[in-house]
């Protein structure tokens, strides 16, 4: 059985510069058995340099690699207990 190469290239990890700092990041899919602990496949990115370790903590999973790619670039602040914000929401 041939793999097409749409398929064969489709979960290949993406590395890139972020435009404002210099950092490099790396988009990659982790399934199911490898998604550090936080459940269900997706996609992730960290910071990371082609050929080195990861410099800190993946962040994710993301449904799209686009979405994983944009959180990379222009992350969002994170809220963890919403209910300080007044929303009454957990």
């Amino acid at each position: 059985m041939t793999v097409s190469s749409d398929r064969r290239h489709r979960f290949e990890p993406l590395f890139d510069i972020h435009p404002v700092t210099g950092a490099s990041i790396e988009v990659f899919y982790a399934d199911g058995l490898a998604t550090f602990s936080r459940g269900g496949a997706g996609w992730f990115w960290w910071y990371r340099r082609r050929g080195f370790a990861p410099t800190g903590p993946a962040h994710g999973p993301f449904a799209t690699t686009y979405r994983a790619y944009r959180d990379a670039l222009y992350p969002r602040p994170r809220v963890h207990n919403r209910t300080f914000l007044g929303l009454g929401l957990q």
